[in-house]
């Protein structure tokens, strides 16, 4: 079994115009590749959403504002193209792709392609299998008793790594690579298993997390569903 936590890594962020998947647009995308947690290589994307506005809570968030967005951003299934065609060489050479909260990035991803019709990532790398570490949901699998906020922010915190900038692409995806290599690194576990065996095991793994947090939430609201898919929420009428 080959030392996959040892390979060069790929990780993602996007900032966004919102929460919805279905409905919110990318304002900037990232991707940093990095070995043994430390940054290689960078790029980064601005993104123009045309008609759709950059609220001003998330300009709060992110610091983007509509205008420059406009002014000087790429248009938003463009860049999405351009993070699938970039993520697809690591794809393709079987390498860790690294997401924190991947349902959200991956997911609004795959919905800014489809609204343009553009290349999805699994056409841009041949339909070969995305292997995804989620440090957030690492984190819970391995570590559940523990108390307190799991952000990326508190990851890295708890796991000692220099945040640059939250809420700023390069740097959360910079963030959530260092976290994940000193996740792998204390678990010794995940070292233990292939990289695909890992990617199904945090496929279970979200299934649990998804039903302790709707136990939690409907202790206050006896209807509340919580999402367990992972890495991706699928299309409407397109099985996982």
């Amino acid at each position: 079994m080959s030392a996959w936590w040892l390979e060069e890594w790929t990780a993602l962020d996007l900032e966004t115009t919102g929460l919805d998947l279905e409905s919110d647009r990318i304002v900037t995308a990232a991707l940093v590749w990095a070995r043994k947690g430390v940054p290689v290589e960078m790029r980064t994307w601005l993104a123009d959403a045309g008609q759709q506005l950059v609220p001003a809570e998330a300009t709060a968030v992110h610091g983007v504002h509509e205008r420059h967005a406009h002014r000087h951003g790429r248009p938003a299934g463009l860049v999405a193209e351009m993070v699938s065609q970039a993520l697809a060489g690591s794809v393709i050479d079987g390498l860790p792709v690294i997401v924190a909260n991947a349902p959200f990035d991956l997911t609004l991803h795959d919905r800014e392609l489809e609204r343009d019709r553009r290349w999805s990532l699994a056409e841009a790398s041949g339909q070969l299998p995305l292997h995804v570490l989620d440090p957030l949901l690492l984190d819970w699998a391995l570590d559940q008793r523990r108390e307190g906020r799991r952000r990326l922010v508190d990851l890295c915190e708890h796991y000692e790594v220099q945040h640059e900038g939250p809420h700023r692409a390069d740097a959360d995806a910079a963030a959530a690579a260092a976290v994940t290599w000193r996740i792998v690194g204390e678990y010794p576990e995940l070292r233990q298993m292939s990289l695909p065996q890992v990617h199904e095991a945090q496929v279970g793994w979200a299934v649990e997390r998804a039903e302790a947090r709707q136990r939690a939430k409907r202790r206050t609201d006896p209807t509340a569903v919580v999402d367990g898919r992972w890495p991706l929420v699928p299309r409407q009428g397109v099985a996982r």
